[in-house]
Protein backbone atom coordinates (compact mmCIF):
# COMPACT_ATOMS: atom_id res chain seq x y z
CA UNK A 1 0.00 0.00 0.00
CA UNK A 2 1.34 3.43 -0.93
CA UNK A 3 2.11 6.10 1.64
CA UNK A 4 -0.83 8.20 0.41
CA UNK A 5 -3.36 5.40 0.95
CA UNK A 6 -1.74 4.36 4.22
CA UNK A 7 -2.01 7.91 5.56
CA UNK A 8 -5.57 8.20 4.24
CA UNK A 9 -6.68 5.05 6.08
CA UNK A 10 -4.75 6.14 9.17
CA UNK A 11 -6.56 9.47 9.35
CA UNK A 12 -9.93 7.89 8.45
CA UNK A 13 -9.58 5.52 11.41
CA UNK A 14 -8.48 8.30 13.74
CA UNK A 15 -11.23 10.73 12.84
CA UNK A 16 -13.83 7.96 12.82
CA UNK A 17 -12.79 7.26 16.39
CA UNK A 18 -13.05 10.98 17.20
CA UNK A 19 -16.52 11.11 15.62
CA UNK A 20 -17.66 8.08 17.61
CA UNK A 21 -16.36 9.64 20.84
CA UNK A 22 -18.19 12.88 20.05
CA UNK A 23 -21.41 10.99 19.22
CA UNK A 24 -21.09 9.05 22.47
CA UNK A 25 -20.50 12.27 24.43
CA UNK A 26 -23.40 14.00 22.66
CA UNK A 27 -25.69 11.07 23.47
CA UNK A 28 -24.54 11.08 27.09
CA UNK A 29 -25.10 14.83 27.39
CA UNK A 30 -28.57 14.58 25.82
CA UNK A 31 -29.46 11.86 28.30
CA UNK A 32 -28.09 13.98 31.15
CA UNK A 33 -30.04 17.06 29.98
CA UNK A 34 -33.23 15.02 29.69
CA UNK A 35 -32.71 13.57 33.18
CA UNK A 36 -32.04 17.00 34.69
CA UNK A 37 -35.09 18.47 32.93
CA UNK A 38 -37.21 15.64 34.26
CA UNK A 39 -35.92 16.34 37.78
CA UNK A 40 -36.64 20.02 37.31
CA UNK A 41 -40.19 19.30 36.18
CA UNK A 42 -40.77 16.98 39.13
CA UNK A 43 -39.46 19.62 41.53
CA UNK A 44 -41.87 22.14 40.03
CA UNK A 45 -44.93 19.92 40.05
CA UNK A 46 -44.55 16.35 41.12
CA UNK A 47 -48.22 15.64 40.50
CA UNK A 48 -47.91 16.49 36.79
CA UNK A 49 -44.41 15.23 36.01
CA UNK A 50 -43.56 12.56 38.56
CA UNK A 51 -45.99 9.82 37.49
CA UNK A 52 -43.46 8.10 35.20
CA UNK A 53 -40.89 8.16 37.97
CA UNK A 54 -43.40 6.63 40.40
CA UNK A 55 -44.48 3.96 37.94
CA UNK A 56 -40.91 2.85 37.20
CA UNK A 57 -40.08 2.68 40.92
CA UNK A 58 -42.20 -0.46 41.45
CA UNK A 59 -40.73 -3.86 40.62
CA UNK A 60 -40.79 -7.49 41.73
CA UNK A 61 -37.78 -9.22 43.22
CA UNK A 62 -36.55 -12.73 42.40
CA UNK A 63 -39.08 -14.18 44.86
CA UNK A 64 -42.05 -12.46 43.19
CA UNK A 65 -42.54 -9.94 46.02
CA UNK A 66 -43.50 -6.38 45.15
CA UNK A 67 -40.78 -3.79 45.90
CA UNK A 68 -40.30 -0.05 45.44
CA UNK A 69 -37.47 2.44 45.69
CA UNK A 70 -37.03 4.61 48.77
CA UNK A 71 -36.33 7.62 46.52
CA UNK A 72 -39.89 7.41 45.24
CA UNK A 73 -41.27 7.38 48.80
CA UNK A 74 -39.13 10.43 49.69
CA UNK A 75 -40.31 12.29 46.58
CA UNK A 76 -43.99 11.61 47.39
CA UNK A 77 -43.48 12.86 50.93
CA UNK A 78 -41.61 15.97 49.76
CA UNK A 79 -44.44 16.80 47.35
CA UNK A 80 -47.01 16.71 50.19
CA UNK A 81 -48.94 14.07 48.23
CA UNK A 82 -50.02 10.48 48.86
CA UNK A 83 -49.85 7.24 46.90
CA UNK A 84 -51.90 4.07 46.61
CA UNK A 85 -51.16 0.77 44.84
CA UNK A 86 -54.45 -0.98 43.94
CA UNK A 87 -55.24 -4.47 42.66
CA UNK A 88 -57.49 -4.92 39.58
CA UNK A 89 -60.57 -4.81 41.84
CA UNK A 90 -59.72 -1.36 43.24
CA UNK A 91 -58.58 -2.60 46.64
CA UNK A 92 -55.59 -0.89 48.23
CA UNK A 93 -52.53 -3.18 48.50
CA UNK A 94 -50.05 -0.55 49.71
CA UNK A 95 -50.55 3.03 50.77
CA UNK A 96 -48.07 5.84 51.30
CA UNK A 97 -49.09 8.90 53.36
CA UNK A 98 -52.77 8.22 52.50
CA UNK A 99 -55.18 10.67 54.29
CA UNK A 100 -58.12 9.31 56.28
CA UNK A 101 -60.67 10.72 53.85
CA UNK A 102 -59.28 8.63 50.95
CA UNK A 103 -61.11 5.32 50.45
CA UNK A 104 -59.26 2.00 50.81
CA UNK A 105 -61.59 0.34 48.29
CA UNK A 106 -62.93 1.99 45.12
CA UNK A 107 -66.16 1.01 43.44
CA UNK A 108 -65.97 0.17 39.74
CA UNK A 109 -66.71 3.67 38.47
CA UNK A 110 -65.67 5.72 41.49
CA UNK A 111 -61.98 6.11 40.65
CA UNK A 112 -62.72 7.27 37.10
CA UNK A 113 -65.35 9.74 38.40
CA UNK A 114 -62.94 11.17 40.98
CA UNK A 115 -60.18 11.49 38.38
CA UNK A 116 -62.43 13.23 35.85
CA UNK A 117 -63.96 15.33 38.66
CA UNK A 118 -67.52 14.42 37.67
CA UNK A 119 -67.97 13.62 41.38
CA UNK A 120 -66.57 16.02 44.01
CA UNK A 121 -63.30 14.80 45.50
CA UNK A 122 -60.95 16.86 47.69
CA UNK A 123 -57.77 15.81 45.85
CA UNK A 124 -56.34 15.97 42.35
CA UNK A 125 -55.67 12.45 41.10
CA UNK A 126 -53.19 11.02 38.59
CA UNK A 127 -53.82 7.38 37.71
CA UNK A 128 -51.49 4.99 35.88
CA UNK A 129 -52.01 1.31 35.16
CA UNK A 130 -48.87 -0.84 34.82
CA UNK A 131 -47.97 -4.48 34.36
CA UNK A 132 -45.48 -5.43 37.06
CA UNK A 133 -44.19 -8.94 36.57
CA UNK A 134 -47.22 -10.85 35.39
CA UNK A 135 -49.81 -8.84 37.36
CA UNK A 136 -51.64 -5.65 36.51
CA UNK A 137 -51.65 -2.86 39.12
CA UNK A 138 -53.27 0.56 39.37
CA UNK A 139 -51.09 3.36 40.77
CA UNK A 140 -52.95 6.38 42.19
CA UNK A 141 -51.14 9.57 43.15
CA UNK A 142 -53.16 12.24 44.90
CA UNK A 143 -52.31 15.73 46.06
CA UNK A 144 -53.98 18.89 47.14
CA UNK A 145 -52.03 21.97 46.09
CA UNK A 146 -51.23 24.37 48.89
CA UNK A 147 -53.09 27.22 47.20
CA UNK A 148 -56.25 25.19 46.68
CA UNK A 149 -56.20 23.95 50.29
CA UNK A 150 -55.75 27.46 51.66
CA UNK A 151 -58.59 28.74 49.47
CA UNK A 152 -60.95 26.04 50.79
CA UNK A 153 -60.16 26.97 54.36
CA UNK A 154 -60.28 30.73 53.64
CA UNK A 155 -63.81 30.60 52.39
CA UNK A 156 -64.88 28.83 55.61
CA UNK A 157 -63.03 30.90 58.21
CA UNK A 158 -61.56 34.09 56.84
CA UNK A 159 -60.54 35.87 60.03
CA UNK A 160 -58.87 32.87 61.55
CA UNK A 161 -56.89 32.22 58.35
CA UNK A 162 -55.35 35.73 58.04
CA UNK A 163 -52.29 35.05 60.27
CA UNK A 164 -51.47 31.85 58.36
CA UNK A 165 -51.92 33.61 55.02
CA UNK A 166 -49.67 36.44 56.03
CA UNK A 167 -47.05 33.90 57.03
CA UNK A 168 -46.93 32.43 53.49
CA UNK A 169 -47.63 35.85 51.88
CA UNK A 170 -50.88 34.55 50.37
CA UNK A 171 -53.65 36.94 49.33
CA UNK A 172 -57.14 36.58 47.91
CA UNK A 173 -59.47 38.38 45.52
CA UNK A 174 -63.16 38.22 44.82
CA UNK A 175 -64.03 38.83 41.15
CA UNK A 176 -67.44 39.48 39.62
CA UNK A 177 -68.63 37.74 36.48
CA UNK A 178 -66.77 40.31 34.30
CA UNK A 179 -63.48 39.77 36.14
CA UNK A 180 -63.59 43.08 37.99
CA UNK A 181 -62.11 43.02 41.51
CA UNK A 182 -64.85 43.34 44.11
CA UNK A 183 -62.69 42.93 47.18
CA UNK A 184 -59.11 41.93 48.10
CA UNK A 185 -57.58 40.57 51.34
CA UNK A 186 -53.90 40.79 52.31
CA UNK A 187 -53.12 42.29 48.87
CA UNK A 188 -49.43 43.29 48.42
CA UNK A 189 -48.48 46.80 47.34
CA UNK A 190 -46.95 45.47 44.10
CA UNK A 191 -50.40 44.34 42.92
CA UNK A 192 -52.23 47.55 43.84
CA UNK A 193 -52.81 48.41 40.17
CA UNK A 194 -54.70 45.24 39.34
CA UNK A 195 -58.41 46.09 38.94
CA UNK A 196 -59.55 43.32 36.62
CA UNK A 197 -58.60 39.74 35.59
CA UNK A 198 -59.92 38.20 32.38
CA UNK A 199 -60.77 34.57 31.76
CA UNK A 200 -57.53 34.13 29.77
CA UNK A 201 -55.53 35.57 32.68
CA UNK A 202 -57.06 33.03 35.00
CA UNK A 203 -56.28 30.18 32.62
CA UNK A 204 -52.66 31.29 31.98
CA UNK A 205 -51.82 31.93 35.62
CA UNK A 206 -53.20 28.63 36.75
CA UNK A 207 -51.20 26.80 34.04
CA UNK A 208 -47.83 28.62 33.96
CA UNK A 209 -46.96 29.21 37.59
CA UNK A 210 -43.19 29.45 36.84
CA UNK A 211 -43.75 32.26 34.33
CA UNK A 212 -45.90 34.35 36.66
CA UNK A 213 -43.92 33.30 39.76
CA UNK A 214 -46.98 32.52 41.90
CA UNK A 215 -49.08 29.57 42.97
CA UNK A 216 -52.63 30.11 41.79
CA UNK A 217 -56.00 28.65 42.83
CA UNK A 218 -59.54 29.75 42.03
CA UNK A 219 -63.13 28.63 42.67
CA UNK A 220 -66.15 29.65 40.64
CA UNK A 221 -69.52 30.27 42.36
CA UNK A 222 -72.12 29.27 39.81
CA UNK A 223 -75.02 30.88 41.72
CA UNK A 224 -73.51 34.39 41.96
CA UNK A 225 -71.14 34.26 38.98
CA UNK A 226 -68.32 35.39 41.26
CA UNK A 227 -64.82 33.86 41.34
CA UNK A 228 -62.61 33.42 44.40
CA UNK A 229 -58.86 33.66 43.64
CA UNK A 230 -55.95 32.86 45.98
CA UNK A 231 -52.35 33.69 45.01
CA UNK A 232 -49.08 32.75 46.75
CA UNK A 233 -45.68 34.12 45.68
CA UNK A 234 -43.61 31.34 44.15
CA UNK A 235 -39.81 31.27 43.70
CA UNK A 236 -38.86 28.97 40.77
CA UNK A 237 -35.33 28.64 42.12
CA UNK A 238 -36.67 26.45 44.89
CA UNK A 239 -37.41 23.84 42.24
CA UNK A 240 -33.88 24.18 40.80
CA UNK A 241 -31.63 21.18 40.33
CA UNK A 242 -27.99 20.98 41.33
CA UNK A 243 -25.40 21.02 38.49
CA UNK A 244 -21.78 20.98 39.69
CA UNK A 245 -22.66 23.18 42.64
CA UNK A 246 -24.95 25.53 40.67
CA UNK A 247 -28.72 25.82 41.16
CA UNK A 248 -30.35 25.70 37.71
CA UNK A 249 -34.06 26.49 37.40
CA UNK A 250 -34.45 26.95 33.62
CA UNK A 251 -34.37 24.42 30.78
CA UNK A 252 -32.44 26.86 28.57
CA UNK A 253 -29.67 26.99 31.16
CA UNK A 254 -29.45 23.21 31.20
CA UNK A 255 -29.20 23.14 27.38
CA UNK A 256 -26.56 25.90 27.46
CA UNK A 257 -24.51 23.94 30.01
CA UNK A 258 -24.82 20.77 27.91
CA UNK A 259 -23.71 22.59 24.75
CA UNK A 260 -20.83 24.25 26.62
CA UNK A 261 -19.68 20.92 28.06
CA UNK A 262 -19.86 19.34 24.59
CA UNK A 263 -17.78 22.18 23.10
CA UNK A 264 -15.20 21.82 25.88
CA UNK A 265 -15.03 18.04 25.33
CA UNK A 266 -14.69 18.58 21.59
CA UNK A 267 -11.95 21.19 22.09
CA UNK A 268 -10.07 18.96 24.53
CA UNK A 269 -10.40 16.01 22.17
CA UNK A 270 -9.07 18.05 19.25
CA UNK A 271 -6.19 19.38 21.38
CA UNK A 272 -5.33 15.85 22.51
CA UNK A 273 -5.52 14.58 18.92
CA UNK A 274 -3.33 17.44 17.69
CA UNK A 275 -0.82 16.82 20.48
CA UNK A 276 -0.83 13.10 19.78
CA UNK A 277 -0.47 13.67 16.05
CA UNK A 278 2.40 16.11 16.55
CA UNK A 279 4.31 13.75 18.83
CA UNK A 280 3.50 10.56 16.93
CA UNK A 281 3.46 11.55 13.26
CA UNK A 282 5.81 14.53 13.41
CA UNK A 283 8.69 12.45 14.79
CA UNK A 284 9.25 10.52 11.56
CA UNK A 285 9.01 13.74 9.55
CA UNK A 286 11.48 15.46 11.87
CA UNK A 287 13.80 12.46 11.53
CA UNK A 288 13.60 12.60 7.72
CA UNK A 289 14.27 16.35 7.78
CA UNK A 290 17.38 15.80 9.91
CA UNK A 291 18.45 13.06 7.54
CA UNK A 292 17.97 15.35 4.50
CA UNK A 293 19.88 18.18 6.22
CA UNK A 294 22.68 15.75 7.03
CA UNK A 295 22.81 14.59 3.41
CA UNK A 296 23.03 18.23 2.31
CA UNK A 297 26.21 18.44 4.41
CA UNK A 298 27.67 15.37 2.73
CA UNK A 299 26.83 12.83 5.45
CA UNK A 300 24.69 10.17 3.82
CA UNK A 301 24.18 7.69 6.65
CA UNK A 302 20.88 7.73 8.58
CA UNK A 303 20.96 9.67 11.89
CA UNK A 304 20.95 7.25 14.82
CA UNK A 305 20.31 7.39 18.55
CA UNK A 306 23.09 7.47 21.12
CA UNK A 307 22.82 3.68 21.29
CA UNK A 308 23.63 3.47 17.58
CA UNK A 309 20.12 2.30 16.71
CA UNK A 310 17.90 3.93 14.10
CA UNK A 311 14.95 5.77 15.75
CA UNK A 312 12.65 4.00 13.26
CA UNK A 313 13.19 0.62 14.93
CA UNK A 314 12.53 -0.85 18.35
CA UNK A 315 15.14 -2.74 20.31
CA UNK A 316 13.59 -5.95 19.01
CA UNK A 317 14.38 -4.84 15.45
CA UNK A 318 10.73 -4.27 14.53
CA UNK A 319 9.83 -0.97 12.86
CA UNK A 320 7.75 1.40 14.99
CA UNK A 321 4.14 1.83 13.94
CA UNK A 322 4.40 5.59 13.35
CA UNK A 323 7.37 4.98 11.04
CA UNK A 324 5.44 2.24 9.22
CA UNK A 325 3.15 4.98 7.90
CA UNK A 326 6.16 6.46 6.10
CA UNK A 327 7.91 3.20 5.16
CA UNK A 328 7.89 4.21 1.48
CA UNK A 329 9.41 7.57 2.35
CA UNK A 330 12.09 5.93 4.48
CA UNK A 331 12.88 3.45 1.72
CA UNK A 332 13.15 6.32 -0.77
CA UNK A 333 15.43 8.17 1.65
CA UNK A 334 17.65 5.09 1.95
CA UNK A 335 17.83 4.75 -1.83
CA UNK A 336 18.53 8.46 -2.23
CA UNK A 337 21.23 8.27 0.43
CA UNK A 338 22.86 5.29 -1.27
CA UNK A 339 22.70 6.95 -4.69
CA UNK A 340 24.08 10.24 -3.41
CA UNK A 341 26.88 8.43 -1.63
CA UNK A 342 27.63 6.38 -4.75
CA UNK A 343 27.48 9.55 -6.85
CA UNK A 344 29.84 11.32 -4.46
CA UNK A 345 32.26 8.42 -4.53
CA UNK A 346 32.01 8.33 -8.32
CA UNK A 347 32.65 12.05 -8.46
CA UNK A 348 35.75 11.65 -6.31
CA UNK A 349 36.98 8.76 -8.45
CA UNK A 350 36.20 10.84 -11.52
CA UNK A 351 38.24 13.71 -10.18
CA UNK A 352 41.15 11.41 -9.37
CA UNK A 353 40.98 9.85 -12.84
CA UNK A 354 40.66 13.28 -14.44
CA UNK A 355 43.67 14.53 -12.56
CA UNK A 356 45.60 11.46 -13.57
CA UNK A 357 44.49 11.84 -17.15
CA UNK A 358 45.33 15.54 -17.23
CA UNK A 359 48.73 14.72 -15.81
CA UNK A 360 49.22 12.03 -18.44
CA UNK A 361 47.76 14.21 -21.19
CA UNK A 362 50.03 17.05 -20.14
CA UNK A 363 52.92 14.61 -20.34
CA UNK A 364 51.71 13.30 -23.73
CA UNK A 365 51.45 16.83 -25.09
CA UNK A 366 54.64 18.05 -23.50
CA UNK A 367 56.76 15.14 -24.78
CA UNK A 368 56.06 15.64 -28.53
CA UNK A 369 56.05 19.40 -28.06
CA UNK A 370 59.50 19.24 -26.46
CA UNK A 371 60.69 17.09 -29.36
CA UNK A 372 59.23 19.56 -31.88
CA UNK A 373 60.88 22.49 -30.12
CA UNK A 374 64.19 20.60 -29.85
CA UNK A 375 64.32 19.64 -33.54
CA UNK A 376 63.22 23.14 -34.51
CA UNK A 377 66.14 24.60 -32.56
CA UNK A 378 68.51 22.10 -34.21
CA UNK A 379 67.26 23.01 -37.66
CA UNK A 380 67.72 26.70 -36.96
CA UNK A 381 71.18 26.34 -35.33
CA UNK A 382 73.75 28.16 -37.51
CA UNK A 383 76.72 26.21 -36.12
CA UNK A 384 75.40 23.02 -37.75
CA UNK A 385 75.42 22.31 -41.45
CA UNK A 386 72.65 19.72 -41.84
CA UNK A 387 72.36 17.63 -44.96
CA UNK A 388 69.11 17.48 -46.90
CA UNK A 389 68.53 13.91 -45.74
CA UNK A 390 68.91 14.95 -42.08
CA UNK A 391 66.54 17.91 -42.52
CA UNK A 392 63.96 15.61 -44.09
CA UNK A 393 64.25 13.20 -41.14
CA UNK A 394 63.88 16.05 -38.63
CA UNK A 395 60.78 17.49 -40.33
CA UNK A 396 59.23 14.01 -40.59
CA UNK A 397 59.68 13.52 -36.84
CA UNK A 398 58.22 16.96 -36.11
CA UNK A 399 55.23 16.10 -38.30
CA UNK A 400 54.60 12.81 -36.41
CA UNK A 401 54.68 14.55 -33.03
CA UNK A 402 52.37 17.33 -34.27
CA UNK A 403 49.90 14.75 -35.59
CA UNK A 404 49.97 13.00 -32.20
CA UNK A 405 49.14 16.26 -30.47
CA UNK A 406 46.35 16.90 -32.96
CA UNK A 407 44.86 13.44 -32.28
CA UNK A 408 44.84 14.10 -28.53
CA UNK A 409 43.10 17.45 -28.98
CA UNK A 410 40.53 15.96 -31.40
CA UNK A 411 39.74 13.17 -28.90
CA UNK A 412 39.16 15.71 -26.16
CA UNK A 413 36.90 17.81 -28.37
CA UNK A 414 34.91 14.77 -29.54
CA UNK A 415 34.25 13.42 -26.05
CA UNK A 416 32.84 16.74 -24.88
CA UNK A 417 30.64 16.99 -27.99
CA UNK A 418 29.27 13.55 -27.23
CA UNK A 419 28.77 14.37 -23.56
CA UNK A 420 26.78 17.50 -24.41
CA UNK A 421 24.85 15.65 -27.16
CA UNK A 422 25.88 18.27 -29.68
CA UNK A 423 27.58 15.91 -32.16
CA UNK A 424 25.78 16.09 -35.55
CA UNK A 425 25.37 12.65 -37.15
CA UNK A 426 25.14 12.29 -40.92
CA UNK A 427 23.25 9.03 -41.25
CA UNK A 428 23.24 6.99 -44.43
CA UNK A 429 22.00 3.47 -45.16
CA UNK A 430 24.87 1.11 -46.01
CA UNK A 431 25.57 -2.61 -46.17
CA UNK A 432 27.38 -3.33 -42.91
CA UNK A 433 29.01 -6.44 -44.39
CA UNK A 434 30.77 -4.50 -47.14
CA UNK A 435 31.59 -1.56 -44.89
CA UNK A 436 33.13 -3.69 -42.13
CA UNK A 437 35.19 -5.73 -44.61
CA UNK A 438 36.59 -2.55 -46.19
CA UNK A 439 37.26 -0.88 -42.81
CA UNK A 440 38.99 -3.90 -41.27
CA UNK A 441 41.07 -4.57 -44.37
CA UNK A 442 42.39 -1.01 -44.28
CA UNK A 443 43.53 -1.32 -40.66
CA UNK A 444 46.36 -3.81 -41.29
CA UNK A 445 49.26 -3.71 -41.15
CA UNK A 446 49.64 -1.51 -38.09
CA UNK A 447 52.89 0.33 -37.49
CA UNK A 448 54.48 -0.92 -34.28
CA UNK A 449 52.28 -4.04 -34.19
CA UNK A 450 53.43 -6.13 -37.18
CA UNK A 451 52.13 -9.37 -35.63
CA UNK A 452 48.60 -8.11 -34.99
CA UNK A 453 45.96 -10.39 -36.52
CA UNK A 454 42.40 -9.66 -37.61
CA UNK A 455 39.61 -12.02 -38.67
CA UNK A 456 36.16 -11.10 -40.00
CA UNK A 457 33.05 -13.32 -39.96
CA UNK A 458 30.40 -11.54 -42.06
CA UNK A 459 26.65 -12.08 -41.92
CA UNK A 460 25.32 -14.60 -44.49
CA UNK A 461 23.37 -11.87 -46.28
CA UNK A 462 23.63 -8.08 -46.74
CA UNK A 463 22.75 -6.10 -43.61
CA UNK A 464 21.49 -2.60 -44.36
CA UNK A 465 21.60 -0.09 -41.53
CA UNK A 466 21.60 3.70 -41.11
CA UNK A 467 24.89 4.87 -39.63
CA UNK A 468 27.34 7.75 -39.66
CA UNK A 469 30.25 6.00 -41.37
CA UNK A 470 32.87 8.38 -39.92
CA UNK A 471 32.02 7.85 -36.27
CA UNK A 472 31.09 4.17 -36.39
CA UNK A 473 34.41 3.52 -38.18
CA UNK A 474 36.10 5.34 -35.31
CA UNK A 475 34.30 3.08 -32.78
CA UNK A 476 35.34 -0.10 -34.61
CA UNK A 477 38.96 1.07 -34.91
CA UNK A 478 39.08 2.03 -31.21
CA UNK A 479 37.95 -1.45 -30.08
CA UNK A 480 40.38 -3.25 -32.41
CA UNK A 481 43.29 -1.00 -31.48
CA UNK A 482 42.48 -1.42 -27.77
CA UNK A 483 42.67 -5.20 -28.25
CA UNK A 484 46.10 -5.00 -29.86
CA UNK A 485 47.66 -2.23 -27.77
CA UNK A 486 46.83 -3.69 -24.36
CA UNK A 487 47.57 -7.33 -25.20
CA UNK A 488 50.74 -9.27 -26.09
CA UNK A 489 52.13 -9.25 -29.63
CA UNK A 490 50.38 -11.64 -31.98
CA UNK A 491 46.92 -11.11 -30.43
CA UNK A 492 44.07 -11.96 -32.81
CA UNK A 493 40.88 -9.88 -32.89
CA UNK A 494 37.85 -11.70 -34.40
CA UNK A 495 35.05 -9.44 -35.67
CA UNK A 496 31.62 -10.97 -36.32
CA UNK A 497 28.44 -9.40 -37.76
CA UNK A 498 25.04 -10.95 -36.94
CA UNK A 499 21.43 -9.94 -37.61
CA UNK A 500 18.38 -11.29 -35.78
CA UNK A 501 15.07 -9.79 -36.79
CA UNK A 502 15.16 -6.06 -36.05
CA UNK A 503 18.49 -6.15 -34.22
CA UNK A 504 22.12 -6.18 -35.31
CA UNK A 505 25.19 -7.17 -33.29
CA UNK A 506 28.86 -6.51 -34.02
CA UNK A 507 31.13 -8.50 -31.70
CA UNK A 508 34.88 -8.22 -31.09
CA UNK A 509 36.59 -11.23 -29.53
CA UNK A 510 40.33 -11.21 -28.76
CA UNK A 511 42.52 -13.96 -27.39
CA UNK A 512 44.57 -11.66 -25.20
CA UNK A 513 45.25 -11.68 -21.47
CA UNK A 514 41.74 -10.55 -20.45
CA UNK A 515 40.68 -8.08 -17.75
CA UNK A 516 39.77 -8.29 -14.08
CA UNK A 517 36.47 -6.98 -12.70
CA UNK A 518 37.86 -3.59 -11.69
CA UNK A 519 39.31 -2.93 -15.13
CA UNK A 520 36.03 -3.99 -16.76
CA UNK A 521 34.07 -1.62 -14.54
CA UNK A 522 36.27 1.30 -15.67
CA UNK A 523 36.69 0.29 -19.32
CA UNK A 524 34.28 2.97 -20.57
CA UNK A 525 35.15 5.58 -17.96
CA UNK A 526 36.55 8.82 -19.28
CA UNK A 527 40.12 9.69 -18.32
CA UNK A 528 40.83 6.05 -17.40
CA UNK A 529 43.65 4.15 -19.05
CA UNK A 530 44.56 0.55 -18.50
CA UNK A 531 48.23 1.35 -19.06
CA UNK A 532 50.17 4.53 -18.32
CA UNK A 533 51.46 6.96 -20.89
CA UNK A 534 54.93 5.85 -20.05
CA UNK A 535 54.17 2.48 -21.62
CA UNK A 536 52.69 3.81 -24.81
CA UNK A 537 51.70 7.05 -26.44
CA UNK A 538 48.63 5.50 -28.11
CA UNK A 539 46.26 5.81 -25.13
CA UNK A 540 44.50 9.08 -24.30
CA UNK A 541 42.10 7.65 -21.71
CA UNK A 542 39.17 8.63 -23.92
CA UNK A 543 39.13 5.97 -26.63
CA UNK A 544 36.73 3.44 -25.12
CA UNK A 545 34.60 6.16 -23.51
CA UNK A 546 34.27 7.75 -26.96
CA UNK A 547 33.43 4.33 -28.42
CA UNK A 548 30.57 3.81 -25.94
CA UNK A 549 29.19 7.29 -26.58
CA UNK A 550 29.39 6.84 -30.36
CA UNK A 551 27.50 3.51 -30.19
CA UNK A 552 24.84 5.08 -27.93
CA UNK A 553 24.58 8.07 -30.27
CA UNK A 554 23.52 5.55 -32.95
CA UNK A 555 20.80 4.22 -30.60
CA UNK A 556 22.80 1.16 -29.59
CA UNK A 557 24.37 -0.30 -26.47
CA UNK A 558 27.74 -1.83 -25.70
CA UNK A 559 28.56 -4.82 -23.49
CA UNK A 560 31.86 -6.24 -22.28
CA UNK A 561 32.72 -9.68 -20.93
CA UNK A 562 36.23 -10.78 -19.97
CA UNK A 563 38.18 -13.22 -17.85
CA UNK A 564 41.86 -13.21 -16.95
CA UNK A 565 43.75 -15.43 -19.38
CA UNK A 566 40.72 -16.04 -21.62
CA UNK A 567 40.49 -12.82 -23.61
CA UNK A 568 37.80 -10.17 -23.93
CA UNK A 569 34.44 -9.99 -25.78
CA UNK A 570 32.95 -6.59 -26.65
CA UNK A 571 29.55 -6.37 -28.39
CA UNK A 572 27.73 -3.53 -30.16
CA UNK A 573 23.92 -4.04 -30.08
CA UNK A 574 21.68 -1.99 -32.39
CA UNK A 575 17.88 -2.22 -32.56
CA UNK A 576 15.44 -0.51 -34.91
Amino acid sequence: MSTTRRLAWHYVRQWTFVALVLVFCAGGLLFWIAERMSSLDMNRSFSRNGVQFITESFYKDSYGSLRWSQDMVDQVKASHGWLQLLDPNGRELHGFFTPDDVPKQYDAGALAAYMQRTVPFPYELVVNIRLIGEDMYTIVYGSKPQAAELLDRWRVEKEMMLPEMRKVQAWTQLLDKNGNVIESWNKPASASGEKQMSASDLALRSTYEERYRERFAYQYDKQTGNTWVLRIPYDPTKAAVDVVGLRIDRESDLIAIGVLVFLVIMLLLFVLMASWQSTRNARPLSHFMRWAAQMAQGKYTEPVLSSGRSPAFRRSGKMKSNYLLYSDVRQAMEQLSERLEASENERKRHEVQRDQWLSGLSHDLKTPLASIIGYAHLLNAEQYNWTEEERTEFTKYIQQKAERMDDLILDLNLTYQLQSQSLPLQLETIDLNSWLKETLTGMLPIAGYPTAKLEFDPAPHPVYWSVDVRYLTRAVENVCMNGWIHNPNGTTVKVKLEQSGASVMISFQDDGKGMDDELQSHLFTRYYRGRTTDDTDKGSGLGMAITKQLVEAHGGSILVSSQIGRGTLIQFHFRK
